[in-house]
């Protein structure tokens, strides 16, 4: 016996969608700006493989389903033609909760000029789909393997674009710097002004740089240096300091590191000097950036035995309440972004993480943040 297409019963505009739930059919009526909401009585098993259904009106399936991400698009051009006909998704797959997998199609069709999407199980043989499935798989295989490709690729050029603003805030510190100081010959001025103008432009070409790759990245392994050459956290935080008190004297904010007497020799971590450099700058610059006037930022350094521990203390605002959960995330900041991307605290964590240490943020009960982080020493890592 033939299967009944709801399609073609629809298309008769003769049936009403709760027959169609009957035969095990989502009808989505298209609302604008893809969103859907459901008409009729919802099918027992779209709960399991959309939970969005059991919570909300309106239902965006192109954001749910990474497969019918395109198919909307096409499927909007279909309705905007007035196409008597339907159009397929073709077959696809979708796994639920308990891991278990629905091979489901997706139909758009225009009845009584109302925009409608159906997803149903598909009217395809068994070997077929099985066929259908074991492509999708392979398929999604080498789609992960190409994304992690271009996903390294992408963070890489992030953390480069990211790394030249590092000489040139400090570049920019100094020459605002002999400019206020009058240090600077009356012809000389001139030529002081343009570089403070070609440094403003560079550091807006970073942010529209960073603004334009600003998508989701997934992390490049730090590198990891022989013990021998293990780089002391002391220095590096010494050395970053020193860089960045133009750009703090600047912002009429003083850095104070407190080291607690503790040997340089004494806090050699498992890291690589420019990325450990690199993250212990983009907490400072966070904390210069929403520090007040007059406030101090502490650099403290201690040696907790098998590990060394860094914290980076303001008496800025601290940070929002609601921006806490995902402050470490891939472009997680917060309202008061100051132009920035959110790229600096997330690559501060994968870095830190893949060394083996730890990452977080306390908020202090004076007001203000503190960022710390943990890192082990060498010969603890090797045993």
């Amino acid at each position: 016996m033939n299967r009944i297409e709801p399609s073609e019963l629809l298309l008769s505009q003769s049936v009403p969608a709760s027959v169609l739930s009957s035969l095990d059919v989502a009808v989505l009526k298209h609302r604008g700006d893809m969103a859907f909401e459901l008409v009729g009585e919802t099918p027992e098993w779209l709960p399991r493989i959309w939970p969005a259904v059991k919570h909300t009106g309106r239902l965006y399936p192109a954001k749910d389903f990474l497969y019918l991400e395109h198919f909307i698009d096409d499927a909007l051009e279909h309705w905007n033609h007035a196409e008597s006909k339907w159009l397929s998704s073709g077959p696809w797959t979708e796994v639920d909760a308990d891991g278990t997998d629905w091979v489901l199609e997706a139909v758009a069709l225009t009845v009584n000029k109302t925009q409608l999407l159906l997803i149903k199980f598909p009217t395809t043989d068994h070997s077929t789909v099985r066929g259908l499935l074991q492509e999708g798989r392979n398929q999604g295989l080498e789609y992960s393997r190409l994304l992690k490709e271009v996903n390294k690729r992408e963070v890489l050029l992030h953390c480069i674009v990211h790394d030249l603003s590092t000489p040139l805030a400090s570049i920019k510190g100094s020459l605002t710097l002999l400019d206020e100081d009058n240090h600077v010959a009356p012809d000389g001025t001139e030529l002081l002004q343009i570089g403070l103008n070609q440094v403003g432009k560079m550091q807006e070409l970073i942010r529209e740089i960073l603004s334009t790759f600003a998508r989701d990245v997934e992390p490049l392994l730090p590198h990891v240096v022989p013990a021998s050459e293990a780089p002391s956290l002391l220095t590096c935080v010494s050395e970053v300091a020193n860089v960045m008190k133009p750009v703090a004297d600047i912002e009429r904010v003083s850095m104070l590191v407190e080291t607690d007497d503790v040997d340089s020799t004494e806090t050699r971590v498992v890291a690589d000097s420019p990325r450990l450099e690199r993250v212990i700058f983009n907490l400072v610059e966070n904390a210069i950036r929403h520090s007040p006037e007059q406030s101090e930022i502490r650099l403290k350094v201690e040696d907790r035995g098998g590990s060394v521990w860094t914290g980076i203390a303001d008496q800025g605002p601290g940070v929002e309440a609601d921006v806490m959960p995902r402050l470490f995330q891939k472009f997680g900041r917060g309202n008061q972004h100051s132009g920035k991307q959110g790229l600096g605290l997330y690559f501060c964590r994968i870095t830190v993480e893949g060394w083996g240490g730890n990452i977080g943020y306390e908020p202090q009960k004076e007001g203000g943040s503190l960022f710390w982080f943990e890192l082990p020493k060498p010969s603890v890592a090797m045993a």
